[in-house]
């Protein structure tokens, strides 16, 4: 069955560099190369995660990213953060009988939370189903322990497993390997009106626009950008076509 818009997708296949070909763009992939007079750089952030840049953030039983509660039933796990994908690992923890305490710089729940989850939270915190450190951080993780900075001092804790949602940003890196600059915020430099960096024919779509305010763009309203770019292309095009 044919997509609705009959496009050629790819998959698996990294894009590694793109590089000026006369008038045009080559894309050079892990498999091949493209020629191509515009590009549109659509490559999210959840490849990347902000590290904690702690000692043990190294060890095995440390996921930045959350697969699924049940293998994690029955044991300590200790929940950093208070963002949506936060309180939703802790919930999710919780309701497979996991041991789950969070660890929240700030003195409470975040007002951003989904309105349908944050009252869900915030009782089972209030009556200790799940265990809460405000204001407070994690300073090492241990084997079978973790060490966190609270208002009354540091606390060590029994602890097996440590989810890390502490977000995700932009491959930086990649963008400036293109040629694309960065604000003094490590924020792509593009145009707001039309999406377009400063290499002229090449867009940034979705939040790789956001530099580390990955909050400010998400499904509902980045998927505005595709419409932007594509008619800044047709409008590029019939304009030479009609000279």
């Amino acid at each position: 069955m044919k997509s609705a818009y009959d496009l050629k997708v790819n998959t698996y296949e990294r894009v590694l560099d793109i590089e000026n070909e006369k008038n045009l763009y080559k894309v050079i992939t892990d498999k091949s190369s493209y020629l191509t007079k515009n590009v549109i750089v659509a490559t999210g952030y959840y490849d990347n995660a902000n590290l904690m840049n702690i000692k043990g953030e190294d060890l095995k039983k440390v996921k930045h990213y959350f697969d699924e509660p049940h293998p994690y039933a029955y044991h300590k796990t200790l929940v950093v953060g208070a963002g949506n994908s936060a309180v939703d690992v802790a919930l999710e923890l919780y309701r497979v009988g996991a041991d789950v305490t969070m660890i929240i710089r700030e003195d409470k729940i975040k007002p951003s939370i989904k309105y349908w989850v944050k009252p869900d939270i915030e009782n089972r915190i209030k009556e200790n189903s799940i265990k809460a450190y405000f204001n407070s951080a994690i300073v090492e993780i241990k084997d079978k322990s973790v060490v966190i900075n609270t208002p009354i001092g540091l606390l060590e804790i029994e602890n097996d497993f440590v989810f890390a949602m502490t977000g995700y940003h932009p491959d930086n890196e990649f963008l400036k390997k293109i040629g694309i600059k960065l604000d003094e915020n490590n924020c792509a430099v593009f145009n707001r009106n039309t999406f377009e960096s400063d290499r002229k024919g090449i867009f940034i779509a979705g939040v790789a626009c956001s530099g580390m305010n990955t909050d400010k763009y998400f499904i509902e309203n980045s998927i505005e950008h595709a419409g932007v770019i594509i008619k800044e292309i047709v409008n590029r095009e019939s304009s030479i076509v009609n000279r």
